[in-house]
């Protein structure tokens, strides 16, 4: 069986990006709010940059990977990303795209949240059989 990838990138490349990849856009108003930040995480951070003029410290000062991973845990969240990785490990291509050129961004968690996903599915079946 060969496993898919999922890969990150940034809605001015879109056109660069290999066309047999599943592109999802993970902005909130594009389709896919579930996997986006919720309005509030998002103000607060963009709050925080305007008045620190730092990305980094304002993503670390609203404690934005945290309340992000939380709020992947919603039950359509969840599901989506549950959806996604059951997509790779049987050979999908994907392609998480967000306006951000570079991190912080939320799709660099949500690359990490699938791929412990796609490592449950592929690791499950060789655990049936085992008994301690």
């Amino acid at each position: 069986m060969e496993i898919g990838s999922v890969r990150d990138g940034y809605l001015a490349k879109l056109d660069d990006y290999p066309d047999d990849e599943e592109k999802i856009f993970v902005m909130r108003g594009r389709g896919n709010d579930e996997l986006a930040p919720s309005e509030e995480l998002l103000s607060d951070y963009k709050e925080l940059e305007e008045k620190h003029g730092n990305r980094w410290e304002a993503w670390n000062r609203c404690r934005y990977e945290p309340r992000f991973r939380e709020e992947m845990k919603r039950e359509k969240s969840r599901e989506r990303i549950e959806k996604i990785a059951e997509e790779v490990a049987s050979g999908k291509r994907v392609r998480l795209i967000c306006y951000e050129k570079n991190r912080p961004c939320h799709r660099f968690i949500l690359k990490q949240l699938i791929g412990e996903e796609v490592t449950k599915i592929l690791v499950a079946p060789f655990e049936e059989g085992i008994t301690s």
